[in-house]
């Protein structure tokens, strides 16, 4: 049995984080844990990579009252969004490897009991509400300019609470909130369309009146891209990022079961072979 160290021989926090290793990390740490939500996990890595390299980290790991907000509503990617904030120096990595054990302060939703955590976000369709507020609060402070980036599941956003959020957001106009949303399509049992069909996605957003960038979600420069141009222009905008649940474990994607199982010691190997020849996709 090959283990692969969720910790690296060496990381180099000025270099962008590689999503191939963080994939990897994400592996490492579910396989130990005995973890589930493989496929949600693996979507969102290059969003959770962009997110975190379009925002000062000096400002948020000295806890400064003005710094950039992150909000991780779709809190089910927990693996993903630790394994990132390790990559990128938020989280030590001894504790990394604790994901989903018993007392470990890493469970398999995000907590705010996570050192630099902003909110847990273990119910969906909260985490858009959270980010208004954070919005409004650092507007009240005059640090409005300040960004609240904030991570939402496709299959999330059929709660009512994210259209009043937005409702709210755009009569506020709180141009400094960034909703991106992970569009893989399929829920935690079978497809999104199958539960409620909000296709064509982009005029959703659209209407409510939002400009809308729509990316490849496994692009980070594209995706921190439409981030910049957000900022830039101080308009109400969204970024619909087009994923592949599971994406570089081939069994894995687009398979609804894999929101919820865990990995056996051959599925593990696999999925590591798999990320292994990813590079030249």
């Amino acid at each position: 049995m090959t283990l692969v160290p969720a910790v690296p021989a060496a990381r180099d926090l000025s270099v962008r984080a590689n999503p191939r290793e963080v994939r990897k990390t994400v592996l490492s740490i579910l396989y130990r844990g005995k973890a589930s939500h493989l496929g949600p996990s693996m979507s969102v890595v290059e969003m959770l990579i962009a997110m975190y390299s379009s925002v000062d980290l000096d400002l948020i790991r000295a806890k400064d009252p003005l710094r950039p907000r992150i909000i991780i509503s779709k809190g089910h990617c927990a693996a993903a969004t630790y394994s990132v904030m390790a990559h990128v120096g938020l989280l030590p990595w001894p504790l990394l490897e604790t994901y989903h054990q018993d007392g470990s302060t890493l469970a398999g939703h995000v907590s705010h009991g996570v050192e630099y955590v902003e909110h847990s976000t273990g119910a969906l369709g909260h985490g858009l509400s959270v980010a208004c507020g954070c919005a409004i609060g650092l507007r009240a402070r005059g640090a409005g300019q300040a960004s609240v980036l904030v991570l939402l599941g496709d299959g999330e956003i059929q709660e009512g609470s994210v259209w009043e959020a937005l409702m709210f957001a755009r009569h506020h106009r709180l141009t400094s909130l960034i909703p991106l949303i992970d569009n893989n399509r399929i829920s935690s049992i079978t497809t999104t369309s199958d539960v409620i069909d909000m296709r064509p996605l982009k005029d959703r957003f659209a209407g409510f009146g939002f400009q809308v960038y729509e990316v490849d979600g496994h692009d980070v420069e594209a995706i921190m891209q439409a981030i910049a141009t957000i900022r830039q222009r101080a308009e109400m905008g969204v970024v619909i990022c087009h994923t592949v649940k599971g994406r570089g474990v081939p069994f894995a994607e687009c398979a609804p079961i894999w929101h919820y199982r865990s990995l056996s010691d051959k599925d593990y190997q696999a999925a590591l072979a798999a990320l292994g020849q990813e590079a030249g996709r």
